[in-house]
């Protein structure tokens, strides 16, 4: 899959007001952005179908964020991290 900015991204998945760059370089330095984000050379590169998690939800249920409120199909990638958080046994 194509990799975008951080912005770029940030634009397709806020379109009335995306965060700002530090706010976006701050979630993929803690690792708020799944896929995590890669760093190159100045700016970070991201998969265009990456999603937020929300640090206080990290241990709930994977759900996709929709900052819109629409609700549609979920991505390829989330419902293969479900089906591998299903598999594993936590202690």
């Amino acid at each position: 899959m194509a990799q975008v900015t951080l912005t770029t991204w940030a634009a397709t998945c806020y379109p009335d007001k995306p965060p700002t760059v530090g706010t976006l370089r701050r979630w993929a330095r803690n690792g708020n952005i799944y896929p995590p984000p890669e760093l190159h050379g100045r700016e970070y590169r991201v998969e265009a179908d990456a999603f937020y998690i929300k640090p206080n939800k990290c241990s709930m249920k994977l759900e996709q964020h929709h900052p819109n409120g629409r609700i549609g199909k979920k991505s390829p990638l989330l419902e293969r991290l479900i089906n591998e958080s299903e598999k594993k046994v936590r202690c």
